[in-house]
């Protein structure tokens, strides 16, 4: 009895203190990272990812963090050349069903990458976006969490975007212990019966 009502306090912490930081990982159209698209005319070239932190979101501030890298310099591949503008789209339509890149249109720009509250740096070998947006808006946040949205990053030689990644939230570690913990509950439960 003393284990069931240990296994039951624990649970009952987990689920009340949820994670106000949940992560994210950039998925693009072939795997992993900033991948150059698949759009037809676009020239295969550079590749990034996460770096410094990556990506998070803050559930209690409702604020973005973005920290990427593209180019040799932070070992990845170069660009075509340098980046001539980046920002954070959405999709018209859900992302979840078959993987990166399974969406018909783009829902247009939801934020640049740019400039303030963001340092960016253009350099085909050693760019970077790094910071934190402003506060996002509670269909920001449910698009954001819906996997809607993606980084995409132009050059000259790719005018519609050279690179590319979408935003997919990683499971929250709280979740995942509350899970862990209402099994090992019902195996308690179990074996008493």
């Amino acid at each position: 009895m003393k284990k069931l009502l240990l296994l039951l306090a624990l649970t009952a912490t987990v689920s009340v203190s949820p994670a106000a930081i949940i992560q994210f990982d950039l998925i693009g159209t072939g795997g992993p990272g900033l991948l150059f698209t698949s759009e037809p005319g676009v020239l295969s070239g550079g590749s990034g990812g996460e770096v410094a932190g990556g990506i998070n979101f803050d559930t209690v501030s409702k604020q973005l963090t973005i920290n990427v890298a593209w180019g040799s310099a932070s070992g990845f591949t170069n660009l075509t050349g340098n980046a001539t503008n980046a920002h954070v789209h959405g999709t018209a339509n859900d992302f979840g069903n078959g993987g990166a890149g399974n969406w018909l249109q783009t829902g247009g720009v939801i934020f640049g990458l740019t400039g303030a509250p963001f340092t960016y740096n253009s350099s085909a070998s050693a760019g970077s976006i790094l910071g934190t947006s402003a506060a996002l808006t509670a269909a920001q946040e449910a698009a954001l969490m819906g996997s809607r949205y993606y980084i995409n990053v132009h050059t000259a030689a790719n005018g519609g975007g050279e690179i590319r990644g979408f935003l997919t939230p990683v499971p929250e570690p709280s979740a995942a212990l509350a899970g862990l913990t209402a099994l090992g509950a019902l195996a308690l439960r179990r074996r008493r019966a």
